[in-house]
């Protein structure tokens, strides 16, 4: 995903209906790549969305983009780099996922120690902190910090996946902040790589990294030049369905035991499966929220 300029830029403002708010917000996520910022007052009908641009020009063309939607209000200006780690500081608050992961961003991290995973009481109660993975991201600069459902979906099944099949290697494309490689570090997953077509999210995700304390190689790739760095026993791409399906045979190349797949529209689900299963693989978990879905191949 592309990254918002940490220097400041122009921020676009819309005001609308709270049932119009995810599908603009998703809408922004697929066609401009970037993260929405939803502000709603308590008893209000309307959401007010938060878009970063690096520069006012930028803001205006997504505006002009953003016209055939139900918007009752808009507004481009500028702001400071400080604002923006304000704002997030504001929005992004922790998240419990699957049965051992918390996301956190930097300014609530914990101090405690984290238990290793395979030393954790069946007994533990899954939403007993203390007891939790915590992964530290710090966002504003690149898509990623388990909010969304398509990284949601790949924690949770990382989360699940790492522990029961013993996978010691991962290719994490499309890595954007990073989330699912540290994730898969602080699982036990001891090889892992995450590419990205945008330098500013590699950069990111290294900070990321070094701030969990967890090894992991990132550099920027694009993935429809193809691979061949090897293959891993788990792939997580995180992209869109298109890029997906044209690159099939290439993923799954990539793949020993598992490919993790989202960023896929819940009406492009069977088209993208359908064209994995045709190449080989066996489609175990499918999972959406009526907009975005997730699947899991085995290969």
């Amino acid at each position: 995903m592309k990254t918002e300029n940490p220097k400041g830029g122009a921020i676009l403002t819309l005001i609308t209906a709270q049932s119009e708010a995810e599908t603009i917000s998703d809408w922004v996520a697929e066609h401009l790549e970037k993260t929405v910022v939803a502000l709603k007052k308590p008893g209000a009908a309307d959401v007010i969305l938060e878009i970063y641009f690096d520069n006012t020009l930028e803001a205006e063309i997504a505006a002009r983009a953003l016209e055939p939607f139900p918007v009752k209000d808009r507004a481009i200006r500028e702001y400071a780099a400080e604002e923006w780690a304000e704002s997030w500081k504001k929005h992004f608050k922790p998240m419990d996922i699957g049965e051992r992961l918390r996301v956190v961003p930097p300014w609530e991290a914990s101090s405690r120690p984290v238990r290793t995973p395979g030393l954790q009481p069946t007994s533990c109660r899954p939403r007993d902190l203390t007891r939790r993975i915590e992964i530290v991201i710090n966002p504003g600069l690149s898509f990623g910090t388990g909010n969304h459902f398509t990284t949601r979906f790949c924690l949770e099944q990382l989360d699940s996946l790492i522990p029961k099949s013993g996978a010691k290697t991962l290719l994490d494309i499309g890595t954007g902040s990073g989330i699912l490689a540290i994730a898969a570090a602080k699982l036990g997953v001891e090889d892992i790589i995450g590419v990205d077509f945008d330098e500013r999210c590699v950069e990111q995700a290294e900070k990321n990294a070094e701030l969990n304390g967890v090894e992991a190689e990132f550099f920027q790739h694009d993935i429809t030049e193809g691979w061949n760095g090897g293959a891993f026993d788990i792939v997580c791409a995180n992209i869109y369905a298109s890029l997906l399906i044209d690159n099939a045979a290439t993923l799954l190349a990539a793949a020993k035991q598992y490919l993790l797949l989202t960023g896929i529209r819940a009406v492009e689900a069977d088209g993208v499966a359908d064209t994995f299963v045709e190449l080989g693989a066996r489609e175990i978990t499918r999972d959406g929220d009526a907009e975005w879905c997730g699947l899991v191949m085995e290969v």
